[in-house]
Protein backbone atom coordinates (compact mmCIF):
# COMPACT_ATOMS: atom_id res chain seq x y z
CA UNK A 1 0.00 0.00 0.00
CA UNK A 2 1.25 3.74 -0.82
CA UNK A 3 2.69 5.50 1.92
CA UNK A 4 -0.42 7.85 3.69
CA UNK A 5 1.38 10.97 2.75
CA UNK A 6 0.80 9.72 -1.00
CA UNK A 7 -2.36 8.80 -0.60
CA UNK A 8 -3.15 12.07 1.04
CA UNK A 9 -1.62 14.40 -1.60
CA UNK A 10 -2.84 12.20 -4.27
CA UNK A 11 -6.94 13.33 -2.96
CA UNK A 12 -5.56 16.80 -2.96
CA UNK A 13 -4.45 16.57 -6.53
CA UNK A 14 -7.44 14.75 -7.74
CA UNK A 15 -9.99 17.40 -6.50
CA UNK A 16 -7.93 19.85 -8.29
CA UNK A 17 -5.11 21.20 -6.32
CA UNK A 18 -2.34 22.88 -8.17
CA UNK A 19 0.59 22.11 -5.22
CA UNK A 20 -0.10 20.19 -2.01
CA UNK A 21 2.68 20.16 0.89
CA UNK A 22 3.39 18.26 4.45
CA UNK A 23 4.73 19.98 7.94
CA UNK A 24 4.48 18.97 11.23
CA UNK A 25 3.89 20.36 14.74
CA UNK A 26 7.45 20.19 15.50
CA UNK A 27 8.81 21.75 12.48
CA UNK A 28 6.03 25.00 13.23
CA UNK A 29 7.37 24.95 16.81
CA UNK A 30 9.50 27.71 16.16
CA UNK A 31 7.10 30.06 14.94
CA UNK A 32 4.95 32.52 15.75
CA UNK A 33 1.77 31.56 17.96
CA UNK A 34 -0.66 31.62 14.75
CA UNK A 35 1.84 29.03 13.62
CA UNK A 36 0.83 26.06 16.67
CA UNK A 37 -1.84 23.39 15.16
CA UNK A 38 -2.89 23.00 18.52
CA UNK A 39 -5.21 25.66 19.30
CA UNK A 40 -7.22 24.14 16.73
CA UNK A 41 -6.50 20.49 17.20
CA UNK A 42 -4.96 19.57 20.43
CA UNK A 43 -3.86 16.17 19.73
CA UNK A 44 -2.07 17.64 16.05
CA UNK A 45 1.33 16.46 14.85
CA UNK A 46 0.94 17.48 11.34
CA UNK A 47 -0.53 19.67 8.88
CA UNK A 48 -1.54 18.99 5.11
CA UNK A 49 -1.24 22.55 3.42
CA UNK A 50 -2.92 22.81 -0.13
CA UNK A 51 -3.24 25.82 -2.76
CA UNK A 52 -5.63 26.39 -5.59
CA UNK A 53 -4.18 29.49 -8.55
CA UNK A 54 -6.23 31.80 -9.22
CA UNK A 55 -7.18 32.66 -12.68
CA UNK A 56 -4.08 35.07 -14.45
CA UNK A 57 -5.76 36.40 -17.16
CA UNK A 58 -8.87 37.32 -14.83
CA UNK A 59 -6.58 39.08 -12.51
CA UNK A 60 -5.03 40.72 -15.16
CA UNK A 61 -8.42 42.41 -16.13
CA UNK A 62 -9.02 42.89 -12.36
CA UNK A 63 -6.09 44.86 -12.04
CA UNK A 64 -6.72 46.55 -15.38
CA UNK A 65 -9.98 47.54 -14.59
CA UNK A 66 -11.60 46.17 -17.27
CA UNK A 67 -13.69 43.66 -15.48
CA UNK A 68 -14.37 43.28 -12.02
CA UNK A 69 -17.02 40.74 -11.11
CA UNK A 70 -14.83 37.96 -12.72
CA UNK A 71 -12.35 37.87 -10.21
CA UNK A 72 -14.88 37.67 -7.50
CA UNK A 73 -16.45 35.00 -8.46
CA UNK A 74 -13.36 32.70 -9.67
CA UNK A 75 -12.12 33.49 -5.81
CA UNK A 76 -15.67 32.14 -4.83
CA UNK A 77 -15.33 29.31 -6.63
CA UNK A 78 -11.58 28.98 -5.63
CA UNK A 79 -13.01 28.81 -1.97
CA UNK A 80 -15.19 26.80 -2.12
CA UNK A 81 -12.99 23.78 -3.74
CA UNK A 82 -10.35 24.32 -0.72
CA UNK A 83 -13.03 23.93 1.76
CA UNK A 84 -13.95 20.41 -0.69
CA UNK A 85 -10.48 19.55 -0.61
CA UNK A 86 -10.28 19.95 3.24
CA UNK A 87 -13.47 17.94 3.91
CA UNK A 88 -12.24 14.82 1.72
CA UNK A 89 -8.87 14.89 3.52
CA UNK A 90 -10.28 15.46 6.92
CA UNK A 91 -12.84 12.12 6.06
CA UNK A 92 -9.92 10.12 4.55
CA UNK A 93 -7.74 11.11 8.08
CA UNK A 94 -11.12 9.72 10.10
CA UNK A 95 -11.52 6.75 8.19
CA UNK A 96 -7.64 5.94 8.93
CA UNK A 97 -8.53 6.66 12.78
CA UNK A 98 -6.96 9.61 13.06
CA UNK A 99 -8.41 13.04 14.24
CA UNK A 100 -8.33 15.85 11.78
CA UNK A 101 -9.53 19.40 11.26
CA UNK A 102 -10.48 21.59 8.27
CA UNK A 103 -9.22 24.70 9.40
CA UNK A 104 -11.77 27.79 8.10
CA UNK A 105 -10.09 30.13 5.07
CA UNK A 106 -10.42 33.37 6.21
CA UNK A 107 -11.87 35.50 8.73
CA UNK A 108 -11.63 33.69 11.64
CA UNK A 109 -9.51 35.77 14.00
CA UNK A 110 -8.15 34.95 17.56
CA UNK A 111 -10.02 37.02 20.94
CA UNK A 112 -8.38 40.29 21.59
CA UNK A 113 -8.50 41.86 24.91
CA UNK A 114 -11.15 43.99 25.52
CA UNK A 115 -12.53 43.20 21.83
CA UNK A 116 -16.50 42.77 22.47
CA UNK A 117 -16.36 41.51 18.11
CA UNK A 118 -14.40 41.75 15.12
CA UNK A 119 -15.67 45.31 14.57
CA UNK A 120 -12.92 45.80 17.63
CA UNK A 121 -9.88 43.83 16.83
CA UNK A 122 -6.88 45.79 15.67
CA UNK A 123 -4.46 42.92 15.03
CA UNK A 124 -6.02 40.16 13.33
CA UNK A 125 -4.13 36.38 14.31
CA UNK A 126 -5.75 33.73 12.62
CA UNK A 127 -6.58 30.61 14.44
CA UNK A 128 -4.13 28.82 12.40
CA UNK A 129 -1.89 30.82 9.30
CA UNK A 130 -1.73 29.22 6.31
CA UNK A 131 1.02 30.71 5.03
CA UNK A 132 3.32 29.49 7.59
CA UNK A 133 1.95 26.20 6.73
CA UNK A 134 2.53 26.51 3.33
CA UNK A 135 5.80 27.77 4.09
CA UNK A 136 7.18 24.98 6.34
CA UNK A 137 5.63 22.55 3.83
CA UNK A 138 7.50 23.66 0.77
CA UNK A 139 4.52 24.97 -0.86
CA UNK A 140 5.93 28.48 -0.94
CA UNK A 141 7.84 31.36 0.62
CA UNK A 142 6.89 34.47 1.73
CA UNK A 143 7.90 37.44 -0.06
CA UNK A 144 8.41 41.19 0.60
CA UNK A 145 4.55 41.99 0.85
CA UNK A 146 4.27 38.93 3.70
CA UNK A 147 2.23 37.25 1.25
CA UNK A 148 2.74 33.53 0.23
CA UNK A 149 5.09 33.14 -3.00
CA UNK A 150 5.23 29.97 -5.16
CA UNK A 151 7.56 29.29 -7.96
CA UNK A 152 4.97 28.35 -10.23
CA UNK A 153 2.20 31.02 -9.49
CA UNK A 154 3.86 34.43 -7.71
CA UNK A 155 0.97 35.00 -5.34
CA UNK A 156 -1.33 34.35 -7.11
CA UNK A 157 -2.98 31.73 -4.79
CA UNK A 158 -5.41 31.04 -2.25
CA UNK A 159 -4.16 28.40 0.84
CA UNK A 160 -6.11 25.88 2.51
CA UNK A 161 -5.02 23.41 5.48
CA UNK A 162 -5.94 20.37 7.21
CA UNK A 163 -4.43 20.03 11.02
CA UNK A 164 -3.73 16.15 12.11
CA UNK A 165 -3.04 14.14 15.08
CA UNK A 166 -1.90 11.69 11.91
CA UNK A 167 2.04 11.19 12.33
CA UNK A 168 3.29 12.13 8.90
CA UNK A 169 6.80 12.90 7.07
CA UNK A 170 7.16 16.28 6.38
CA UNK A 171 8.32 17.69 2.95
CA UNK A 172 11.25 19.92 3.32
CA UNK A 173 10.81 24.05 2.64
CA UNK A 174 12.14 25.68 -0.49
CA UNK A 175 15.73 26.95 0.21
CA UNK A 176 17.07 30.45 -0.02
CA UNK A 177 18.58 30.00 -2.98
CA UNK A 178 15.19 28.90 -4.93
CA UNK A 179 13.84 31.97 -3.36
CA UNK A 180 10.39 33.01 -5.58
CA UNK A 181 10.67 37.31 -4.37
CA UNK A 182 13.43 38.61 -5.54
CA UNK A 183 12.85 42.05 -3.86
CA UNK A 184 11.45 43.76 -7.07
CA UNK A 185 9.00 45.36 -4.31
CA UNK A 186 6.10 45.75 -7.04
CA UNK A 187 3.97 45.00 -4.19
CA UNK A 188 4.91 48.25 -2.06
CA UNK A 189 3.71 50.21 -5.66
CA UNK A 190 0.89 49.27 -5.75
CA UNK A 191 -0.85 49.15 -2.24
CA UNK A 192 -3.41 52.27 -2.16
CA UNK A 193 -2.94 52.81 1.72
CA UNK A 194 0.87 52.42 1.45
CA UNK A 195 0.71 49.59 4.16
CA UNK A 196 3.94 47.63 2.62
CA UNK A 197 6.82 50.00 3.44
CA UNK A 198 9.88 49.91 0.71
CA UNK A 199 12.79 50.07 2.96
CA UNK A 200 11.65 49.59 6.10
CA UNK A 201 11.72 45.51 7.26
CA UNK A 202 10.94 42.48 9.75
CA UNK A 203 11.80 39.09 10.34
CA UNK A 204 9.54 35.96 10.73
CA UNK A 205 11.02 32.51 11.56
CA UNK A 206 9.20 29.50 10.57
CA UNK A 207 10.30 26.22 10.23
CA UNK A 208 14.04 27.08 10.66
CA UNK A 209 13.32 29.62 7.57
CA UNK A 210 14.04 33.06 8.55
CA UNK A 211 12.25 35.52 6.10
CA UNK A 212 12.96 39.19 6.09
CA UNK A 213 9.58 40.70 4.65
CA UNK A 214 8.35 44.51 4.67
CA UNK A 215 8.01 46.39 8.23
CA UNK A 216 4.49 47.06 7.14
CA UNK A 217 2.08 49.62 8.72
CA UNK A 218 -0.31 48.26 11.77
CA UNK A 219 -2.86 45.53 10.26
CA UNK A 220 -5.80 48.38 10.59
CA UNK A 221 -4.38 50.17 7.88
CA UNK A 222 -4.62 46.84 5.71
CA UNK A 223 -8.37 46.22 7.17
CA UNK A 224 -8.94 49.69 5.77
CA UNK A 225 -7.75 49.56 2.32
CA UNK A 226 -8.86 45.77 1.56
CA UNK A 227 -12.26 46.42 2.87
CA UNK A 228 -12.49 49.59 0.45
CA UNK A 229 -13.08 52.67 3.34
CA UNK A 230 -10.30 54.19 1.11
CA UNK A 231 -9.25 53.39 -2.44
CA UNK A 232 -7.66 56.19 -3.94
CA UNK A 233 -3.56 55.89 -3.91
CA UNK A 234 -1.56 58.75 -2.55
CA UNK A 235 -1.40 60.46 -6.37
CA UNK A 236 -4.59 60.39 -6.67
CA UNK A 237 -4.83 59.15 -10.44
CA UNK A 238 -5.27 55.07 -9.61
CA UNK A 239 -7.45 53.36 -7.05
CA UNK A 240 -8.43 50.25 -6.70
CA UNK A 241 -11.91 48.92 -7.08
CA UNK A 242 -13.28 50.66 -4.26
CA UNK A 243 -15.44 53.58 -4.91
CA UNK A 244 -14.81 54.78 -1.42
CA UNK A 245 -13.28 57.73 0.28
CA UNK A 246 -11.85 59.11 3.28
CA UNK A 247 -12.25 62.75 4.24
CA UNK A 248 -9.05 62.91 5.47
CA UNK A 249 -5.30 60.72 5.03
CA UNK A 250 -4.80 58.07 7.03
CA UNK A 251 -3.17 58.61 10.08
CA UNK A 252 0.63 57.60 10.57
CA UNK A 253 0.29 56.34 14.27
CA UNK A 254 -0.79 52.75 15.26
CA UNK A 255 -4.04 54.16 18.19
CA UNK A 256 -5.30 57.22 15.60
CA UNK A 257 -5.20 54.20 12.45
CA UNK A 258 -7.22 51.64 15.33
CA UNK A 259 -9.47 53.80 16.44
CA UNK A 260 -10.80 54.87 13.08
CA UNK A 261 -10.83 51.42 11.63
CA UNK A 262 -13.02 50.44 14.38
CA UNK A 263 -15.29 53.80 13.80
CA UNK A 264 -15.52 52.41 9.89
CA UNK A 265 -16.77 48.92 10.79
CA UNK A 266 -19.16 50.15 13.86
CA UNK A 267 -20.69 52.60 10.89
CA UNK A 268 -20.69 49.94 8.51
CA UNK A 269 -23.82 48.00 7.52
CA UNK A 270 -21.97 45.09 6.53
CA UNK A 271 -20.02 44.54 10.09
CA UNK A 272 -23.07 45.32 11.86
CA UNK A 273 -25.73 42.32 9.99
CA UNK A 274 -26.74 39.63 11.62
CA UNK A 275 -25.58 37.27 8.75
CA UNK A 276 -22.08 38.79 7.84
CA UNK A 277 -19.51 36.49 6.42
CA UNK A 278 -17.44 37.47 8.92
CA UNK A 279 -19.99 34.88 11.51
CA UNK A 280 -19.73 32.30 9.31
CA UNK A 281 -17.36 31.90 6.26
CA UNK A 282 -18.36 28.70 4.89
CA UNK A 283 -21.94 29.39 4.83
CA UNK A 284 -21.53 32.67 3.22
CA UNK A 285 -19.51 31.11 0.56
CA UNK A 286 -21.84 27.96 -0.14
CA UNK A 287 -24.48 30.76 -0.35
CA UNK A 288 -25.01 30.68 -4.39
CA UNK A 289 -26.44 34.26 -3.55
CA UNK A 290 -23.71 35.42 -1.63
CA UNK A 291 -21.27 38.06 -3.46
CA UNK A 292 -17.49 37.08 -2.63
CA UNK A 293 -16.75 41.41 -2.65
CA UNK A 294 -13.08 42.11 -3.57
CA UNK A 295 -12.06 45.59 -4.25
CA UNK A 296 -8.37 45.37 -3.61
CA UNK A 297 -5.45 42.71 -2.92
CA UNK A 298 -3.19 44.24 -5.66
CA UNK A 299 -0.45 43.14 -3.83
CA UNK A 300 -0.85 39.80 -4.43
CA UNK A 301 -2.12 40.03 -8.17
CA UNK A 302 0.93 41.88 -8.98
CA UNK A 303 2.93 39.40 -8.23
CA UNK A 304 3.56 36.82 -11.09
CA UNK A 305 6.18 34.56 -11.35
CA UNK A 306 8.53 36.89 -13.61
CA UNK A 307 10.13 39.99 -13.31
CA UNK A 308 8.35 41.17 -16.34
CA UNK A 309 5.08 39.99 -15.77
CA UNK A 310 4.92 41.98 -12.52
CA UNK A 311 6.36 44.97 -14.09
CA UNK A 312 3.61 44.85 -16.77
CA UNK A 313 1.22 44.29 -13.93
CA UNK A 314 2.59 47.49 -11.67
CA UNK A 315 1.93 49.61 -15.06
CA UNK A 316 -2.00 47.93 -15.67
CA UNK A 317 -2.67 49.02 -12.10
CA UNK A 318 -1.23 52.83 -12.20
CA UNK A 319 -2.56 53.17 -15.68
CA UNK A 320 -6.24 51.93 -14.73
CA UNK A 321 -7.50 54.80 -13.42
CA UNK A 322 -10.16 55.10 -10.71
CA UNK A 323 -13.11 53.25 -9.30
CA UNK A 324 -17.00 54.89 -8.97
CA UNK A 325 -20.04 53.18 -7.80
CA UNK A 326 -23.10 53.25 -10.15
CA UNK A 327 -27.25 53.02 -9.14
CA UNK A 328 -27.00 49.27 -9.96
CA UNK A 329 -24.68 48.23 -7.73
CA UNK A 330 -21.53 47.81 -10.46
CA UNK A 331 -18.38 49.22 -9.96
CA UNK A 332 -16.91 51.06 -12.92
CA UNK A 333 -14.34 53.47 -14.23
CA UNK A 334 -15.16 56.99 -13.13
CA UNK A 335 -14.10 59.61 -15.76
CA UNK A 336 -13.78 63.36 -15.56
CA UNK A 337 -16.95 63.93 -14.44
CA UNK A 338 -17.21 61.95 -11.67
CA UNK A 339 -18.75 63.40 -8.45
CA UNK A 340 -17.58 62.67 -4.82
CA UNK A 341 -20.86 62.84 -2.58
CA UNK A 342 -20.83 62.47 1.37
CA UNK A 343 -22.51 59.07 3.28
CA UNK A 344 -23.47 58.80 6.67
CA UNK A 345 -21.14 55.81 7.15
CA UNK A 346 -18.35 57.30 7.70
CA UNK A 347 -17.01 57.78 4.32
CA UNK A 348 -17.26 59.78 0.33
CA UNK A 349 -18.40 57.81 -2.65
CA UNK A 350 -17.92 58.39 -5.88
CA UNK A 351 -20.75 58.42 -8.57
CA UNK A 352 -21.09 59.10 -11.82
CA UNK A 353 -22.53 62.28 -12.60
CA UNK A 354 -25.01 60.72 -15.24
CA UNK A 355 -26.11 58.20 -12.71
CA UNK A 356 -27.75 60.86 -10.51
CA UNK A 357 -30.33 62.32 -12.65
CA UNK A 358 -34.25 61.64 -12.14
CA UNK A 359 -34.43 59.42 -15.24
CA UNK A 360 -31.17 57.17 -14.22
CA UNK A 361 -32.36 56.80 -10.69
CA UNK A 362 -35.82 55.61 -12.36
CA UNK A 363 -34.26 53.36 -14.39
CA UNK A 364 -32.01 51.62 -11.65
CA UNK A 365 -33.94 48.85 -9.45
CA UNK A 366 -31.58 46.94 -8.71
CA UNK A 367 -28.94 48.55 -5.53
CA UNK A 368 -26.57 45.68 -6.29
CA UNK A 369 -24.45 42.42 -3.87
CA UNK A 370 -22.96 44.20 -1.32
CA UNK A 371 -24.52 46.01 1.66
CA UNK A 372 -22.63 49.02 1.85
CA UNK A 373 -23.36 49.61 -1.59
CA UNK A 374 -27.14 49.05 -1.08
CA UNK A 375 -27.47 51.51 1.89
CA UNK A 376 -25.51 54.02 -0.14
CA UNK A 377 -27.22 53.65 -2.80
CA UNK A 378 -30.10 53.81 -1.44
CA UNK A 379 -29.13 57.21 0.34
CA UNK A 380 -27.65 58.69 -2.90
CA UNK A 381 -31.28 57.72 -3.81
CA UNK A 382 -33.44 59.54 -1.15
CA UNK A 383 -30.94 62.59 -1.20
CA UNK A 384 -31.73 63.25 -5.01
CA UNK A 385 -35.36 62.67 -4.31
CA UNK A 386 -35.45 65.25 -1.77
CA UNK A 387 -33.56 67.76 -3.57
CA UNK A 388 -35.80 67.10 -6.16
CA UNK A 389 -38.77 67.80 -3.99
CA UNK A 390 -37.03 70.92 -2.35
CA UNK A 391 -36.40 71.87 -6.05
CA UNK A 392 -40.00 71.64 -7.05
CA UNK A 393 -41.45 73.61 -3.70
CA UNK A 394 -39.10 76.00 -4.70
CA UNK A 395 -40.31 76.45 -8.09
Amino acid sequence: MEPIETRLKSIALSLGAHLVGITTRKALADGPPSADPRYLLHSANSVVSFALSLDKEIVRDFISKKSWQPHCENRKSIVQSLYTIGDELVEFLRSEGYEAVNVDLNNNYRPEKDAADITELTEFHPDFSHRYAALAAGVGRLGWSGNLLTREYGALVELGSVITSAPLIADKPIPDEKHPCDRCKMCSLVCPVAMIHPQNSTKVTVAGITETISGKRPNTCCWIGCTGYEGLAASGSWSNWSPYRLSRALPQEKDELDSLCIRLQKADPQMQSADNSFNDYRQAVFDPDWFYYTVCGFCRSVCAPSRKERLANRKLIIDSGTAALALDGSHVVADENAIRKPTPFGVDVIVPREELTKERVAEQSWPGQFLLDREVISYLRSDLESADTEKHNDD
